[in-house]
């Protein structure tokens, strides 16, 4: 089988804005099959406004895996015949993110392939946010619905957008693991993230300014919403209790993790962040933002907590986390992570693409 993977999302160079999600799943079921080739078509005006690298176009290599970055000054209205035709001995188009599926749809006029289309946060941002619907929307609906069938990365987008199934992420079982001891004497808190407004940081440190416990705070990435959050830390006296720590490569990710007890990042619009399940997988108890990504994972208040996105709601949350069982939320997580381990979600999503073949 050869697959074909459409997607702007896809991290060719050591461009840390973007997200190796689409990147996991391609390696994956490149393990599976004859070939797994990708296309990155960029739509270089998004490419600026996501503050992400622009890559000059032609071909790459990247861990075995052949990549075709495409630049594009309009969006996806021509591409060159020639280029498509090198995909005719494809069995498939799989595609996320708005970009790819615009791209995907243009192609496949050509090629006439089976296409499932992966849905994130954002392709529902394009369908309900005015801002798009002069253009965009109308371009991606079309897209989605002629998509032989439309995969949901959470269980909100799958109920939002009445999908065929669900492509959660997932993680290695050689990486969960029961955590076996908490931090007695005071509770330590930890963020992987980038520092951006959406992630909400700053409401984080709002929040812990009102809680009556001893606690310690880690947040591990990098920014243009650093300089903004050290003032916070400044202005409310935290010097000593929250630490702003630089980026962290994978390799070190789990060590982090766990020295710490709660991992929290209330982010907005956040599809299926890998570092929940990375902080479930260690046994840490995980807090989210409602209506996003984690609900239908976390059981608020039983497995870890959903939160409002405001500092109140924030603030109620950090200060039930003392009176709570970290161990038995912990045993809970364990067992949970269990469902998502890498090779019972990539054979579900295998099989489900043989389906569509």
């Amino acid at each position: 089988m050869k697959i074909l993977i459409i997607s702007d999302l896809y991290p060719l160079t050591t461009d840390r804005t973007i997200p190796s999600v689409v990147e996991d799943f391609a390696f994956a079921l490149n393990e599976k099959v004859e070939k797994v080739e990708v296309i990155r078509p960029n739509f270089i005006f998004n490419t600026i406004l996501r503050r992400h690298k622009i890559v000059k176009s032609g071909e790459y290599v990247k861990n075995n895996i052949k990549i075709y970055n495409r630049n594009f000054i309009l969006p996806f209205i021509f591409e060159n015949k020639k280029f498509i035709r090198k995909f005719l001995n494809f069995d498939i188009i799989i595609s996320h993110m708005p970009s790819g599926h615009m791209y995907a749809n243009l192609i496949n006029r050509v090629l006439n392939l089976p296409h499932i289309s992966i849905v994130h946060q954002s392709d529902y941002k394009v369908l309900s946010d005015f801002r798009y619907a002069f253009y965009f929307r109308k371009r991606l609906s079309r897209a989605l619905m002629e998509s032989s069938f439309v995969g949901a990365r959470n269980f909100t987008l799958f109920k939002k957008l009445n999908c065929d199934f669900i492509l959660p992420s997932f993680v290695d079982k050689k990486n969960i693991k029961e955590k076996k001891i908490f931090n007695s004497d005071k509770i330590k808190f930890i963020t992987l993230s980038k520092f951006i407004k959406r992630k909400n940081l700053d409401l984080v440190i709002k929040a812990l300014n009102r809680v009556d416990y001893d606690f310690e705070y880690n947040i591990y990435g990098e920014g243009p919403e650093k300089k903004r959050l050290l003032k916070l830390i400044s202005k409310y006296n935290l010097e000593g209790k929250v630490k702003i720590n630089g980026y962290v490569n994978h390799d070190e990710v789990y060590k982090k993790l766990n020295e710490n007890d709660v991992f929290i990042l209330p982010s907005k619009n956040e599809t299926f962040g890998v570092s929940y399940f990375e902080a479930l997988s260690c046994g840490l108890v995980v807090i989210a933002s409602k209506n996003t990504g984690m609900d239908g994972i976390i059981e608020n208040g039983e497995n870890g907590f959903l939160t409002e996105v405001n500092v109140d709601s924030i603030a109620e949350v950090l200060n039930k986390i003392k009176e709570c069982n970290l161990k038995e939320i912990n045993k809970k997580n364990t067992k949970l992570i269990k469902n998502y381990e890498k090779e019972k979600i990539i054979t579900k999503y295998f099989e489900f693409i043989k389906k569509t073949l």
